[in-house]
């Protein structure tokens, strides 16, 4: 039964189609009486809107079919209408503003005068590269029969003209003023007539969803795959796609030349573009160099509309040609054996763990001035899981007190079970979710004392409630940026430091524990893509406890702090108080005097 006065909708087993008939001229060629194809959504008003969408492409198409192939005037209309679309695409190229310019100038020569060699090559042999094919197949509409004789009549003419593109390039390049008069008598006699522009047969021809609308059906459909932080992320990124490209543009109009300005725009970013919200795409841009973001942050938004122009094409059929699918960025060569990421080394180690987070600090809310209490909560126990597990940061944070187990193999479970949907949990893989066992060390630091007091009531809740969530709806977001406050103030500068290096120290300690790769990527929560890995439940728990118990570590941390606290008793003899956390209760307990000591927590 169709939707409720929606034309060409129809619903199946809650399933919303399109369903159009096809006109009696056409369906000789098309071979059939109606279109028909499944949306896959089972919402009527996303549904409403493609079955529009498709409703105007669609009369589109019959509107051409007629036309059983290109006459050669028409092939000609077409090549020299390519011509003049590439003469203003290339009139809009600005020339480069850096530092280097003479050298960025004398490389745009260079690539310019390889390609018009190469074109000339393709015209005289009559093999053509995909870009040649790609342009000429812009200009064709679908559902137009075009013959191979004809087909190498565009490839020529497409070639031809991109040969003039690249010359007036070049002209460019040494005057921005005079008037550009096209060498080839193909474009020089015969010039672009007003009529052209209006040609049925372009596929260019205004209809289908703009800008706006499709980027609207995509965050759609996004919202009922993604997570919260996926989602919010890709409203702002595709956000400055908008801006950039203009909401009322048709998508089918978008040329790699556009896509092209975006990507220069993205890396054009003030390394602080996040701060003001209500500002525009265009104000967040700089100029200088020094002050822009990294090639690495500009990808990662730049991958979003990448993302967006390949479902448009391949997941909905929004354009016959997806602009964004040879541009991209390229990153700079770092040097050989410089790496984003690295573990810890040994003395690293010892900087981190003995700062006043783990030997004492004045108070709760000035953990980062000597003292002599310390607090095992989130702030301390979080950085140790992570040391000796090696699982990731927001992995540990969204912790319950169920998923630690503390029974003949103590383990943690990394899962996405949750008890409310404000504190959702959420796992990288599928890889991701599993059981960890927990090293030795963290049982003679007390971690097993800390579960069951935060267990104490019985009732099932986070193990670390004091971790708040950020406004992404994750609970890493704000500790990641205390934690970087912590690497700071133990004097751990290095970008390559974050809280993921301790995956790092741990693949070591495995490796050098000489374990096998699957059992390390199973406790890590790796997947090697085999076949295999899909079969089974894996290495049993105690096959990774004995791997977890072997683990080399550069450091460890129950030998580290009590050869601390025995210079300090050497050096004090005052009190000190161990506060741990349960919950958000305290309890206080007085760790004794060097005369007397006492480590064990009651």
């Amino acid at each position: 039964m169709s939707g409720s006065r929606v034309p060409h909708l129809l619903c199946r087993n809650g399933i919303y189609h399109f369903r159009m008939k096809v006109p009696a001229y056409v369906q000789s060629t098309l071979g059939s009486r109606e279109v028909h194809r499944s949306f896959g959504s089972c919402s009527l008003a996303r549904a409403r809107a493609l079955a529009a969408i498709y409703a105007v492409r669609m009369k589109g198409v019959f509107a051409v079919m007629h036309n059983c192939d290109l006459t050669q005037s028409e092939a000609r209309s077409l090549v020299q209408t390519c011509f003049h679309d590439l003469v203003r695409e290339a009139e809009s190229w600005e020339l480069p503003a850096y530092r280097h310019r003479d050298a960025e100038v004398a490389e745009q020569r260079e690539a310019a005068s390889l390609r018009i060699a190469s074109l000339l090559e393709q015209i005289g042999s009559g093999n053509f590269d995909r870009t040649v094919k790609i342009v000429a197949a812009s200009y064709v509409a679908s559902g137009v029969n075009v013959s191979a004789d004809r087909q190498l009549d565009l490839h020529v003419g497409v070639a031809r003209a991109l040969v003039e593109q690249q010359s007036l390039l070049l002209l460019r390049l040494d005057d921005r003023l005079l008037k550009f008069e096209p060498s080839d008598p193909l474009f020089a006699a015969t010039p672009l007539p007003d009529a052209v522009e209006d040609c049925p047969l372009r596929s260019s021809e205004a209809v289908g969803p703009t800008v706006g609308e499709a980027a609207a059906l995509y965050l759609e459909a996004g919202r009922r795959r993604w997570v919260p932080k996926t989602y919010a992320a890709r409203d702002w990124q595709i956000r400055f796609l908008q801006e950039s490209l203009g909401k009322e543009k048709r998508l089918a109009l978008v040329t790699a030349h556009d896509v092209r300005r975006f990507r220069d725009q993205v890396l054009s970013l003030r390394a602080n573009h996040g701060r003001r919200r209500h500002i525009s795409f265009a104000e967040r841009q700089t100029e200088n160099i020094d002050r822009r973001i990294a090639p690495k942050t500009a990808a990662i938004i730049f991958d979003a509309a990448k993302a967006f122009f390949a479902w448009a094409k391949s997941e909905e059929g929004m354009i016959a040609i997806n602009p964004a699918a040879d541009v991209r960025i390229v990153f700079p060569k770092k040097p050989k054996g410089q790496r984003s990421r690295r573990p810890f080394t040994a003395d690293e180690l010892r900087r981190l763990f003995s700062s006043t987070i783990f030997t004492g600090s004045k108070s709760r809310h000035r953990r980062f001035e000597p003292g002599d209490q310390i607090y095992r909560d989130a702030k301390f126990w979080v950085p140790v899981l992570g040391y000796y597990t090696g699982a990731r940061m927001g992995e540990l944070v969204q912790l319950h007190t169920t998923d630690v187990v503390l029974g003949p193999i103590p383990h943690i479970s990394i899962n996405e079970d949750y008890l409310l949907p404000s504190e959702r949990k959420h796992v990288k893989t599928a890889a991701g979710v599993r059981l960890v066992p927990l090293h030795p060390d963290l049982l003679l630091l007390g971690f097993d004392d800390f579960v069951r007091k935060a267990s104490r009531s019985g009732k099932p809740k986070r193990l670390f409630p004091e971790v708040e969530f950020g406004c992404d709806g994750q609970a890493s977001s704000r500790f990641s940026k205390w934690f970087a406050r912590c690497m700071d103030h133990a004097g751990l500068t290095d970008p390559a430091l974050v809280f993921h290096s301790f995956r790092h120290n741990a693949e070591d300690a495995f490796r050098d524990a000489e374990r096998p790769q699957y059992v390390i990527d199973r406790i890590i929560g790796h997947s090697d893509g085999a076949t295999s890995a899909g079969y089974g439940n894996g290495i049993s728990l105690d096959v990774a406890a004995a791997a977890v118990a072997s683990m080399r570590l550069p450091v460890r941390l129950p030998a580290l702090w009590q050869r601390s606290d025995a210079e300090t008793s050497v050096k004090s003899t005052a009190n000190r108080t161990l506060i741990v956390a349960a919950g958000r209760g305290s309890i206080s307990v007085k760790v004794g005097t060097p005369a007397q000591p006492q480590t064990k927590v009651a």
